[in-house]
C-alpha cells in the first residue's frame, strides 16, 4: 500500500512538472479546422473588451474603479492591434460607441449576447464540457463581421480586482474576499500574499459562423494589477503572442464582387505583367489569383 501510495506520489510530482515547464504544454486551445480556416482569413477587428473591475474592502465590499476600466481596455485594444499588424493582418475597425449602438439597436443586441455566449463559453471551456474545442458564440457576430468587413473577430474578456490600500487583513479573510470576486471566472485561486489580481480571457473567432478558433487565459498565473498600464501591457502581451500568424501574409484580400468584375473584364493581363506594373508604380496593386486587370487595394 505504501508502495503504491510512494508511486502515485511520484507520478503527482511529475505532471505538477510537466505542467509547469513554460513550452512543455500550450497554454492555448485551437479548433480542429484552424489551419483550413485560416486561408479565408485576411482581416481581424478587436471587438470592445468585456472588462469588470473591482476594489475590495475589509468588510467585504467590493467598488467598481470605473477609472480603470477604460485604461484596461484601451491598453488591451492597442496591444492586440499591434500584435495583429505583426502577425499579418490587416487591422479593421470595429465601431462600437455607444453613439453607433443607440443608432443600431440591432448592433447593440449582438453585442450583449455574443458577449453572454462568450462568457458561457468560458465556463464550459474551463470545466471541459467538449472533447475537441468546437465552442461557438453563434451567428449574431455576422453584424460585426459586415460592419468592420472583418474575417476574423477577437474577444476579450477582462476581470481585475485589487485589495484597498491601507487595509490590513489576515491571510484568511484575504483568501475568502479575493477568492470570492473571482468565483465568476472560474474560482481562480488567490495566494494570501497577494494584493491584486486580474485573469484575461482571448479568444479569436470566424466572423461567418461564431466558432472559437484559438482560445487562451492567465488563469494559472494572475498576480497581475489591474490598475497598473504596464501590468495589464505585459499580460496582454504574454498572452496574444501565442496566436498564429495569419496564412495570408503579404497578400491582398480579394472580394467576391471584385471576382465578378475580373471574369467580366475585357482586358487580360498576364500574371507577369499584373507584377512589372506594381514595380512601375502604376496605381492600385493587384491580386495574384490568376489573369486579370489591376485591381485598386481596398
Amino acid at each position: 500500500m505504501k508502495t503504491y501510495l510512494k508511486k502515485i506520489w511520484v507520478w503527482g510530482l511529475l505532471l505538477v512538472f510537466v505542467f509547469d515547464v513554460s513550452g512543455c504544454v500550450k497554454p492555448y486551445r485551437i479548433h480542429p479546422e484552424l489551419k483550413e480556416r485560416q486561408k479565408d482569413i485576411f482581416t481581424a477587428a478587436v471587438v470592445d473588451p468585456e472588462v469588470e473591475a473591482y476594489l475590495l474592502t475589509f468588510q467585504g465590499d467590493q467598488k467598481r474603479m470605473h477609472e480603470v476600466i477604460p485604461v484596461m481596455q484601451n491598453v488591451t485594444v492597442d496591444e492586440i492591434n499591434l500584435t495583429l499588424e505583426k502577425k499579418g493582418y490587416i487591422v479593421q475597425r470595429l465601431d462600437l460607441t455607444e453613439e453607433n449602438l443607440n443608432a443600431n439597436p440591432d448592433l447593440r443586441s449582438a453585442l450583449f449576447n455574443s458577449r453572454k455566449l462568450f462568457l458561457k463559453s468560458i465556463n464550459d471551456i474551463n470545466k471541459r464540457k467538449k472533447k475537441k474545442f468546437t465552442y461557438s458564440i453563434g451567428s449574431d457576430v455576422n453584424i460585426f463581421a459586415e460592419e468592420s468587413d472583418a474575417d476574423m473577430l477577437i474577444f476579450v474578456r477582462e476581470d481585475g480586482v485589487k485589495k484597498s490600500s491601507g487595509e490590513v487583513m489576515k491571510d484568511v479573510v484575504k483568501n475568502v474576499l479575493i477568492a470570492a470576486a473571482f468565483a465568476v471566472v472560474g474560482g481562480t485561486y488567490v495566494g494570501s500574499s497577494q494584493s491584486h489580481a486580474t485573469v484575461v480571457h482571448i479568444a479569436a473567432v470566424d466572423s461567418n459562423d461564431g466558432a472559437l478558433l484559438w482560445y487562451v487565459n492567465n488563469a494559472s498565473y494572475n498576480n497581475y494589477d489591474p490598475s497598473n498600464e504596464r501590468h495589464m501591457k505585459s499580460l496582454v502581451k504574454s498572452l496574444i503572442k501565442y496566436l498564429p500568424e495569419s496564412a495570408n501574409k503579404n497578400k491582398l484580400r480579394i472580394t467576391e464582387k471584385e471576382k465578378d468584375k475580373i471574369i467580366e473584364s475585357p482586358e487580360i493581363v498576364s500574371e507577369k505583367d499584373m507584377q512589372q506594373a506594381g514595380k512601375e508604380g502604376v496605381e492600385g496593386k493587384t491580386h495574384t489569383i490568376g489573369v486579370a486587370a489591376p485591381l485598386q487595394a481596398e
